[in-house]
């Protein structure tokens, strides 16, 4: 049996402006394109819950994202989904650990963005939803810190499945493979 491996976590309740000039091509977050302010809304009870779940997924792997620091802050950030995803890579990575940031809402249609060391979730995807998706969708997108870009087209029940559905119970798998490589990466971190 093999070491739990701890991975320190930076989290942001995070609220968001719009950065003052042209918003960009492509897809916006249509809220900042107007000029609006958007405030995170979420708790840090309710990041400690998202935690909480993350961490019951990843625990079959042995790998638990801890200790987990809860501050706020606001940003100003462009509106464009590219610049805005660089923008977190560039200001929310840790030199050790994760950053993850708690927003109110992207510019897609997910509920989160996850890559390296940054991590971002979106309350509008997940109010609502059932009970524990909000870990879901956190594990999935530490997934993509710990797996990179790793999707599984054709088995809905894995973990790093493309579609993650808050009115559908998934059992968030992982199989042997993706657990083996998320520990060497976890190891790094």
């Amino acid at each position: 049996m093999a070491s739990v491996i701890k991975i320190p976590v930076q989290a942001w309740i995070l609220d968001l402006y719009p950065a003052s000039g042209t918003p960009g091509s492509g897809q916006q977050l249509q809220s900042l394109a107007k000029g609006l302010a958007l405030p995170s809304f979420w708790t840090k009870e309710q990041i400690t819950k998202a935690f909480q779940g993350a961490n019951k997924v990843w625990a079959r792997a042995e790998i638990e994202f801890s200790p987990v620091t809860i501050s706020e802050a606001e940003d100003v950030v462009p509106v464009a989904a590219t610049p805005l995803w660089h923008y977190f890579v560039n200001t929310r990575s840790q030199q050790k650990g994760i950053g993850v940031s708690f927003v109110y809402d992207l510019p897609d249609d997910e509920g989160g963005w996850g890559g390296g060391g940054v991590a971002v979730l979106a309350y509008t995807k997940t109010k609502g939803a059932i009970g524990g998706f909000e870990g879901s969708i956190l594990a999935h997108e530490l997934g993509h810190c710990l797996l990179g870009d790793e999707h599984v087209e054709d088995e809905p029940s894995n973990l790093m499945y493309h579609n993650r559905h808050p009115r559908r119970v998934a059992p968030d798998l992982l199989d042997e493979e993706q657990i083996t490589k998320a520990r060497a990466r976890a190891a790094t971190l």
